[in-house]
């Protein structure tokens, strides 16, 4: 059932935005609520001293974007960014990110610069590295910060909605911020966005912000853009493999940056060995060079560990990935290839890949979803109930439009199934 938005104030949204779209105790509502009084008269008298005190122009020359996200974050602000260049094209767009993820962002024009920043709170995943004053990581942001302040933007957006972003848009002293305040924070902004109850992914998130500001949508899905040399590259790295051109290809890629997300790489080479026995298609095995394993797969699966372009130009060429929910899903997508995406701790209402051509194998019913990566249990059973043949299955229902006809046809008699 949708909801109608004019049928909620903008605080009865903030409130019901609470209940669907974070999951975290009273306790923590309370301490964000103890943070706001702490800055409110702060905030208060700094706003009234800042000079000068000039309106927001109409069309802003120049636009701070802050996501300081993973990869697969910032693959879900490529639709924002694509449409906010298309709206503003004569406006200076900067992108505050982790610099680990620029390359990510090559060959697009979309932003004007890059500014990079690990903003500690979303970098490090245990609380003492995200709070240590003594780490460097907190003096280089601080200088990072000070920059920003000096640069005076027009108007500065954040979509994660946690208070602690939107006190960083407020530092940066940007004439006009937006952002959301379900999760605290309201009173930093120059003006809150209503949430949009209907539409919970954060892709979403983020092209409400263009709504406000009443500007259409022209295109909700990521692309990404290989450059000359990289398409190159591809062609001839697969001709080294000897597969040919026209060979079906499939991807796996059993990593995730947080461990809680991963199936598990017997259960990823399970299917992978299925799939190459049944149907005639190459499996590529993927890696991230940095956690490598050095083990072969086995079973005709080619292994690969390549860097980021070099592995974007390769993955364009595959009919299919299969992966958890992680970068390398998002990335894919925006390569225009369809994902098994097996997803277990997170929601794919909120992080789901986009598009209509993927597959997403869950489990419901598990009450204790989203977790926000911190499992209760001794492993994550959300994960672990999930078998090899609800994958394969889904993995063999996306594959079978990219077999030729008669692929499919003897792959049906032989199998009893429908490919």
């Amino acid at each position: 059932m949708r909801i109608d938005p004019a049928s909620l104030s903008q605080k009865e949204a903030e409130t019901a935005a609470r209940g669907c779209m974070a999951k975290f105790s009273t306790g923590r509502w309370f301490l964000i609520r103890c943070a706001e009084l702490a800055l409110l008269p702060l905030v208060r008298c700094v706003d009234f001293l800042r000079l000068p005190r000039r309106e927001a122009q109409k069309k802003p020359e120049s636009i701070l974007v802050i996501e300081g996200g993973q990869l697969g974050d910032i693959a879900l602000v490529l639709p924002f960014l694509q449409n906010l260049r298309l709206h503003y094209h004569g406006s200076r767009i900067s992108l505050l990110a982790n610099p680990k993820v620029f390359s990510l962002l090559e060959n697009l024009e979309l932003v004007d610069e890059l500014i990079p920043a690990e903003i500690p709170w979303i970098a490090n995943s245990t609380r003492w590295g995200k709070y240590n004053p003594l780490s460097s990581q907190w003096a280089q942001f601080a200088r990072t910060l000070f920059h920003l302040c000096r640069r005076k933007f027009d108007l500065g957006l954040c979509a994660r909605a946690d208070i602690r972003d939107n006190f960083l848009l407020w530092l940066t002293g940007a004439k006009q911020r937006l952002g959301y305040a379900f999760y605290g924070g309201g009173f930093l902004l120059t003006s809150t966005v209503t949430p949009d109850l209907n539409d919970l992914h954060y892709s979403s998130r983020w092209l409400r912000f263009l709504e406000h500001l009443e500007k259409g949508i022209v295109s909700r899905q990521p692309r990404l853009q290989l450059g000359p040399g990289e398409k190159s590259f591809a062609k001839e790295y697969f001709a080294n493999l000897g597969i040919e051109e026209d060979e079906l290809v499939i991807g796996i890629h059993p990593g995730a940056r947080i461990r809680t997300r991963q199936w598990g790489s017997n259960n990823f080479r399970a299917v992978g060995e299925r799939l190459a026995a049944q149907l005639p298609v190459k499996i590529l095995w993927f890696e991230d060079p940095n956690n490598a394993s050095g083990d072969s797969p086995g079973g005709g699966i080619v292994p690969i560990s390549l860097p980021l372009r070099q592995f974007m130009a390769v993955l364009a060429r595959c009919k299919l990935l299969i992966c958890n929910d992680s970068g390398p899903m998002h990335i894919a997508t925006a390569l225009g290839v369809p994902v098994v995406a097996i997803f277990g701790p997170n929601k794919p209402e909120w992080f789901g890949p986009l598009g209509s051509k993927n597959r997403i194998v869950i489990h419901g019913g598990f009450w204790c979803r989203p977790c926000g990566d911190r499992c209760i249990f001794d492993q994550p059973y959300c994960l672990r109930t999930i078998s090899t043949e609800e994958v394969f299955q889904a993995a063999l229902d996306l594959s079978a439009s990219a077999l030729p006809v008669h692929c499919g046809e003897k792959h049906e008699q032989s199998d009893g199934t429908a490919a």
